[in-house]
């Protein structure tokens, strides 16, 4: 999941090329993310497909392929919350950039930035795990030039940034990189990364407060908290409702139960899950398929058997929820012969 902020200040660039934001939301889809209201406790969420819908649609809708990049230059870091301030208050560029990658989670799960130093140089490795390679691809364009252009604001010149490597190729022509990008890029590397002088790592921030830093540190670091907490309960709902598939006691896999085994009411239930993005449906049915290919993988369950079991009461019923969800009927994964460890793919 990626937080909305992200997308903060889209519209401006969007009309800039002659475009209509309206239409990039539509043609993204991200019409209610954008309707709901944010509020203190929640930051609506968007996951990684939808965010590179988002800048495929911008970058469409502007008849201009470098659109991610050029967002990236003109985007806030503060609108990412506590963690964009942070970065810019920290007293030098080293720890602004330590602190990033520790609670880069708070704003895109499944994410890893990473800080390394060889030598004369430091590299800023930005990394996604699971998704596509046609979502990942602008998702990493726009987050390798953000961090090359927040390196760039505050902190030094961009040509500063010394090297970009893109793990994957971008859909537009090295030559077409806007001027503040001219570096060396290169695409098809073995991950995504953007180089330094590793002795820009002590240098001071234009906008270092001591006292901020130690109030929004201090932000940042309940709010890290108070994620690690939620992922618990939500790695407990899972647990939860494997058990109830595993032992095919179904009657126990409803959010009225399983909101019931952790003494909250279903309000709570969904209401907590809601706070890390997730919802019981998407939950359960992930589970469900699980399940459902566990049983198929042994091929003495019949279809009719497994639908029984995960408490279907029409084999047709369990078989469209199967394709839904799988892209395939239960007669088709039963045929293919995939082994346990590809269980949780989806074809």
């Amino acid at each position: 999941m990626v937080q909305l902020g992200v997308t903060a200040g889209f519209d401006e660039i969007v009309r800039r090329h002659g475009g209509e934001p309206d239409r990039v939301i539509e043609a993204s889809g991200l019409k209610p993310a954008f309707a709901s209201a944010p509020s203190k406790s929640q930051t609506p969420q968007i996951t990684l497909g939808a965010f590179s819908s988002f800048l495929r649609a911008a970058a469409t809708e502007c008849r201009l392929p470098t659109f991610s990049v050029e967002f990236a230059h003109a985007f806030d870091v503060r609108s990412l919350g506590a963690i964009g301030y942070l970065f810019q208050l920290a007293p030098d560029l080293g720890t602004a950039l330590r602190d990033f990658c520790a609670y880069f989670e708070l704003v895109q799960d499944n994410t890893e930035i990473g800080l390394e130093t060889h030598g004369d140089l430091a590299r800023i490795t930005y990394s996604v795990h699971g998704g596509s390679p046609e979502d990942k691809a602008p998702d990493a364009e726009f987050s390798v030039a953000m961090l090359a252009a927040a390196l760039g604001a505050g902190w030094s010149k961009g040509s500063d940034v010394c090297r970009v490597d893109l793990e994957y190729r971008p859909n537009w022509h090295l030559d077409a990189a806007p001027a503040w990008l001219k570096t060396d890029i290169r695409p098809s590397s073995a991950g995504n990364a953007v180089l330094v002088p590793s002795k820009m790592l002590d240098q001071p921030g234009c906008f270092a407060d001591a006292y901020l830093y130690g109030v929004v540190a201090r932000r940042v670091v309940e709010d890290h908290r108070n994620l690690a907490t939620r992922r618990s309960f939500v790695s407990m709902v899972t647990e939860a409702l494997t058990s109830g598939f595993s032992r095919h006691e179904i009657e126990l896999t409803t959010a009225v139960c399983i909101a019931n085994e952790f003494g909250i009411s279903t309000r709570t239930l969904h209401r907590q899950l809601a706070l890390f993005g997730s919802n019981f449906r998407d939950l359960r049915n992930s589970v469900m398929l699980h399940s459902a290919k566990e049983l198929l993988t042994d091929t003495e369950n019949s279809v009719t058997d497994v639908a029984l079991m995960l408490g279907f009461s029409e084999t047709a019923a369990f078989s469209r929820a199967f394709r839904h969800l799988a892209g395939q009927t239960p007669v088709q994964f039963q045929r293919s012969g995939r082994s346990p460890r590809n269980l949780f793919a989806r074809s």
